[in-house]
């Protein structure tokens, strides 16, 4: 079984899945017995879950194609147009 200061250290070294089996089963144990540093290590944990998954993702989402805008010609132009029409009147 792992101290209260070990099982910290080794969450602040490494991302808690990145840790092998049976040192995340014991972490798990300390921490779910532990009332002195329990909740605190198990809401490190879950914050180490919660951004893997964000980064899961992010990465997901910049491999689909659904998220790219597209503009035609005409509408850029159009664009350029109104942005050079506000910088002038801006200027005046």
């Amino acid at each position: 079984m792992f101290t209260c200061k070990q099982v910290s250290n080794l969450l602040n070294k490494k991302n808690f899945n990145d840790h092998p089996l049976w040192k995340r089963c014991l972490m798990n144990l300390h921490v779910k017995c532990c009332i002195f540093c329990g909740k605190y290590n198990t809401q490190v944990i879950e914050t180490h879950e919660m951004c893997r998954e964000l980064i899961k993702n992010e990465e997901a989402l910049n491999n689909s194609d659904c998220c790219e805008i597209h503009l035609d010609e005409s509408n850029k132009d159009a664009m350029k147009e109104k942005i050079r029409q506000s910088a002038e009147s801006a200027q005046l």
